[in-house]
């Protein structure tokens, strides 16, 4: 089986699926466990990931995920870039607010690529979800808020 957990996610895991959920019964390990979806009739009620891209104001690309959700707001959708050391950038950080300094070095840099754009891949005939992000996003209070 080719389970991981949602942060151990890496670009060619995302190359080689693009489309993962989570399982949530007594075959996954625990609630962060996430597996490749084939065929989307397998799982019609599970929270699924889908591949997308993020292209910066700079010009700079990067891959990532979407928790795919119709809607498209950033705190269901919570945009995620991975990057080639391994690390990665969460766009939405709930009701705590985010720090450029709790991430890597290498992740860090990504701060000077805002704003990011980024779409989904239309992959298992879900429609493609795509928008902006000035930063990272966070619930301040009532409303959505974000740090550059």
């Amino acid at each position: 089986m080719t389970d991981k957990q949602i942060y151990e996610l890496a670009i060619d895991d995302l190359a080689s699926f693009g489309v993962w959920y989570f399982p949530m019964d007594e075959s996954a390990e625990d609630e962060l466990t996430v597996r490749p979806l084939i065929d989307k009739e397998t799982c019609t009620d599970a929270q699924i990931i889908v591949r997308a891209s993020f292209v910066g104001g700079d010009g700079s690309s990067y891959v990532g995920y979407l928790y795919w959700d119709g809607g498209g707001e950033v705190e269901y959708i919570k945009p995620v870039i991975l990057l080639e050391d391994g690390s990665f950038v969460t766009f939405w950080n709930g009701m705590v607010e985010p720090s450029w300094a709790d991430y890597s070095a290498r992740a860090q840099e990504l701060r000077n690529g805002l704003p990011f754009s980024y779409a989904s891949d239309s992959l298992l005939e879900l429609p493609e979800i795509s928008g902006r992000l000035e930063g990272l996003y966070y619930l301040d209070g009532d409303r959505i808020s974000w740090v550059c």
